[in-house]
């Protein structure tokens, strides 16, 4: 293996699953490790009660332990997956070769059947058979030509020499004449003046029924170009040498086999019996009805070739690749059972669970160390906890006044006493002035109200957590998460308050809903392209569905006119539209009525986004009107049939820049499935 080709494989293996679930744990394992080492100092003065502390870590550590179990458990099963998924591609690999090899040993045999049959018309060329079938001496001179080539080859039925009409000139081998399905082929063949050769299809002829298949060949005067006197026919039993060459699979398999098969008319035929279907049927006895066959070979009939996973005819599930000849409609089908795919990984199943067991036990045992390592310093550090709580208060004050967040020190009248330097930055006034403040100058009118309510609520223990707007010096205003609790300090209560500013949050959440409002329109946009069983009705159920779960102002569907204006008519309306449209006069030609965005993908045939219509100068004509509706962003969605452009879907936002990356992907991908269901329902 080349360098190269070792280092692209290995860089596939790192990224596996199962490896990418190794590197989590593993840094989960090195973060739990150096939180634990950082923290666990600070926990062990913290417990005033040394058997209640432990009780909690040995909660904690069975924690630890079943998340460690678990994460090996899934990782097990990951790699596991990983190494079936890789058994069963490599296994498909195998099948396709296998059934790429018999499908090429039978285009090389039907090759070699046609050149046998070629030659065997040359030889005759020269002969006088205008004669026939009156000259006994020339008839005896072929008939010894054709026994000669039948005695050569056990799987050679019969040859037979047949006039333009059909009437037999001579015949060696099996029975007195061909069978009718060769002599109707021949007879429609012979009327092609550029025909060369056909092949009949395996069929059963003769008393008793016996497989065979004709190769017809024509007889030319002269020269290959010549008029045409005879039609060579070659009765062959594909069964004598072939199919069970085809059969036969390449290493020894307990349930690997190869079947062909062809489909004739609504069903799928087994021209090679099923070898593992008991009693064994005889060649082309066994079908199967395509309509309501789930058989991984009626779909390799139905779908082409591919590699499938399905219930076979015993219903047992097998791995199938399939391979179509090239000179016949046959199709073969190489198959081989799951459970013998599967059998080799059960060995590594059993080691895979012992290794995960072990290292389970490993942890438990390290985690029960650990354990008692922390009960030990848990007593060592019992007589330091005063010392240690000292300094914990200084490193709580110094965290307060270094917190990002803002933290407020109120009196009970509101006045504010204490606030960090987050605060300071937050509300743009100095320390001093905050101080000089009371906790109202911070809030909107509109917060009053709410303030009120929870500053004279009683207090609880868990204290307060609340979303509100407090206001900047400069006045602007912004969303706040407000956590609090009252607090005693030398008997009076005071309240502090750790407050976030959440506009990011706010924002995102916003972005989020809008989206999730997007989807779910799409979701059930999708049920009326399914059910439409008119153009109309298709068109106004998506567009009532966009408005009312999308949450757009309006959404149409406007197609285009061939007048002189190049005017739009719309099929579909929904949401408020109090005849905007009506007085839009949108036109798809030229000029600055042609611009938005319906115009511009019905002339363009590309999607056309507005994103701001207070600005954009592409809606001068309409902005007017578009904002009296609250109609702040559009998006033209082209539409098309069999490649042309024939509609244009148009939606309308209530905010400005609401046509994301992400928003007009889902909308492109709803417009092609608008256009696809459209084809459909003009299909005659």
């Amino acid at each position: 293996m080349d360098p190269i080709t070792h280092t692209a494989e290995f860089l596939e293996f790192l990224v596996t699953p199962w490896m990418m679930a190794d590197y989590a744990v593993a840094l989960a394992l090195i973060a739990f490790g150096i939180w634990y080492l950082r923290t666990s100092p600070n926990r062990a003065a913290d417990a005033l009660d040394v058997e209640a502390a432990m009780k909690r870590q040995a909660v904690r550590l069975t924690v630890i332990l079943l998340v460690v179990a678990a994460s090996l458990v899934s990782i097990g099963v990951l790699y596991f997956t990983d190494l079936k998924n890789a058994s069963r591609a490599e296994r498909a690999v195998q099948q396709e070769s296998v059934a790429r090899l018999k499908a090429q040993q039978i285009d090389k045999w039907l090759l070699e059947r046609i050149i046998d049959a070629e030659f065997l018309a040359t030889a005759l060329r020269g002969l006088p058979l205008e004669r026939l079938p009156s000259d006994r001496d020339v008839k005896l001179g072929i008939e010894l030509l054709f026994a000669q080539v039948l005695a050569g080859n056990t799987d050679r039925l019969s040859v037979s020499l047949l006039a333009p009409d059909g009437r037999v000139l001579v015949h060696a081998g099996d029975g007195t004449a061909p069978d009718g399905e060769t002599l109707q082929a021949a007879q429609a063949v012979a009327a092609q003046s550029g025909w060369r050769q056909n092949i009949v299809d395996v069929h059963l002829a003769g008393a008793p029924p016996r497989p065979r298949m004709a190769f017809l060949v024509p007889v030319r005067e002269g020269s290959v170009s010549g008029p045409m006197v005879a039609v060579l026919a070659m009765a062959i039993d594909p069964f004598d040498a072939l199919l069970p060459q085809i059969e036969a699979w390449p290493t020894p398999s307990a349930s690997s086999e190869v079947v062909v098969v062809r489909r004739e008319g609504d069903d799928l035929v087994f021209i090679t019996p099923p070898p593992l279907l008991k009693p064994v049927p005889a060649p082309l006895a066994f079908r199967s009805p395509l309509a309501d066959s789930k058989l991984p070979a009626a779909e390799a009939v139905v779908k082409g070739d591919a590699v499938r996973l399905g219930p076979d005819y015993r219903g047992v599930d097998v791995l199938t690749a399939s391979r179509r000849a090239t000179g016949v409609p046959w199709i073969v089908v190489a198959k081989t059972d799951l459970e013998e795919i599967a059998h080799p990984l059960q060995r590594k199943q059993l080691t895979l669970i012992l290794v995960i067991g072990a290292a389970i036990v490993l942890s438990a045992f390290m985690l029960l160390v650990l354990w008692r390592s922390e009960y030990a310093s848990l007593l060592a550090f019992r007589d330091q906890k005063s010392e240690e709580q000292t300094a914990m208060s200084r490193h709580f004050e110094q965290l307060v006044r270094m917190a990002r967040d803002i933290v407020l020190l109120i009196r009970p009248d509101g006045m504010i006493i204490e606030a960090n330097e987050a605060a300071a930055a937050a509300y743009g006034y100095a320390a001093g002035e905050l101080r000089n403040l009371n906790v109202r100058d911070l809030l909107p009118p509109e917060e009053f109200a709410q303030f009120e309510a929870v500053w004279n609520a009683p207090d609880s223990p868990g204290g307060i957590l609340v979303e509100s707007a407090n206001r900047r010096r400069d006045g602007t205003i912004f969303p706040v998460e407000i956590s609090g609790r009252a607090i005693d300090v030398d008997g009076r209560i005071y309240r502090q308050c750790f407050i976030r500013d959440i506009s990011q949050r706010k924002a995102l959440e916003r972005e989020v809903g809008r989206l999730s409002n997007v989807k779910a329109a799409l979701q059930a946009a999708t049920s009326v392209l399914l059910r439409a069983r008119s153009e109309t009705e298709l068109f106004q159920g998506m567009s009532e569905i966009l408005v009312q779960l999308g949450g757009y102002r309006m959404a149409n569907v406007a197609v285009p006119e061939n007048d002189a204006g190049k005017t739009v008519r719309f099929l579909a309306i929904a949401g408020v539209e109090d005849g905007y449209l009506t007085r839009a006069a949108i036109s798809w030609g030229e000029g600055p009525r042609s611009l938005g965005p319906t115009g511009g993908a019905l002339r363009t045939g590309e999607v056309q986004v507005n994103q701001n219509s207070a600005v954009n100068p592409m809606v001068a004509p309409w902005r007017e009107e578009a904002l009296k509706r609250g109609y702040q962003a559009s998006i033209g969605l082209p539409l098309r049939v069999d490649g042309k452009v024939f509609a244009a879907l148009t939606l309308y936002a209530g905010q400005p820049n609401a046509f994301d990356k992400e928003e007009r992907a889902l909308l492109i991908a709803l417009a092609e499935d608008v256009s696809y269901a459209v084809s459909r329902l003009r299909r005659p």
